[in-house]
């Protein structure tokens, strides 16, 4: 139960964070937060069956302190991909690489809608070459995370967001042009 995430939304159902299902269902049955979205499992008792949520919303309302700029740095580049290769979908941990979708040969610029997380193989096969000659597509469109809150939250986002995305707002790298693994 411990492995699957919540996503917590504020009283204004602003995303605030990522917990655990187990954490979740305390907050649900002490009555400081309510279900918004039901996940896909189900848990048992001998008495009962919770369905873990998937999102839930605080009754109160939250106030965050103001979130610095999110840091350009290979660790959050491999936070907001999810440490997946957005080229083949192979999730490496720590091994991965970065690479740059318009090479820097070619004029590519190290910026965030510019850089993505890679697997050693994918990085190789595509060198210095551009998307469409080595025969390669990106899994999602690279873009700069709003805010250190939202890295984190894509980090722990399940496979495709599914019910978590109409609670990110656009540009908090959430943005799927193909499936996020």
């Amino acid at each position: 139960m411990d492995t699957d995430k919540v996503l917590v939304l504020n009283n204004s159902f602003e995303p605030l964070h990522v917990c655990t299902a187990r954490r979740a269902i305390i907050l649900l049955y002490t009555g400081k937060a309510e279900r918004i979205e039901d996940g896909p499992r189900v848990i048992h008792s001998p008495s009962i069956a919770i369905i873990i949520p998937a999102v839930i919303r605080l009754h109160r309302y939250v106030k965050r302190p103001v979130i610095p700029a999110v840091s350009f740095n290979k660790k959050n580049i491999l936070k907001r991909d999810g440490y997946t290769c957005q080229y083949c979908g192979r999730n490496g941990g720590e091994r991965m690489t970065i690479d740059h979708v318009i090479p820097r040969s070619l004029g590519g610029r190290t910026i965030w809608e510019n850089v993505v997380s890679a697997c050693r193989a994918c990085n190789v096969k595509k060198g210095s070459k551009p998307l469409h000659e080595a025969s390669m597509s990106l899994l999602r469109k690279p873009a700069k995370p709003v805010s250190v809150v939202y890295l984190g939250i894509m980090f722990y986002s399940p496979h495709g967001i599914g019910s978590w995305s109409k609670y990110l707002p656009r540009g908090a790298g959430g943005e799927l042009s193909g499936s996020l693994s």
